[in-house]
């Protein structure tokens, strides 16, 4: 406030992967918005995030949902529980990439 605006660049230490996840909503919004993700790691720990744009005052971000996953190449499994209350899971989704998912929708 009152002030330029600042874009920051995050440096992240080499080896370090990453998980980033573009949700398209079906049956709420396209964009899955509310939806909340648990990615589940080898190593038996379970991250937890939420689709939003949502980051502050005056302020949005793109509505991807991202995980640093550390030394990992793959989530073994990402569950995505979709605002109307649809449970959806992957398994082992690669990482360093975004993964387009779109909803699931009953026959």
């Amino acid at each position: 406030m009152n002030g330029p605006a600042k874009l920051f660049r995050n440096v992240t230490a080499t080896g370090s992967h990453w998980l980033g996840l573009r949700l398209r909503g079906v049956r709420a919004n396209r964009q899955g918005l509310g939806a909340k993700v648990r990615v589940h790691l080898a190593d038996g720990r379970d991250l937890y995030n939420q689709a939003t744009t949502v980051v502050g005052y005056a302020s949005s971000s793109e509505p991807i949902v991202r995980f640093g996953i550390g030394a990992h190449r793959v989530a073994d499994v990402v569950e995505i529980r979709w605002p109307g209350g649809r449970v959806q899971k992957l398994t082992n989704v690669s990482a360093d990439k975004i993964t387009d998912v779109t909803e699931e929708v009953e026959p």
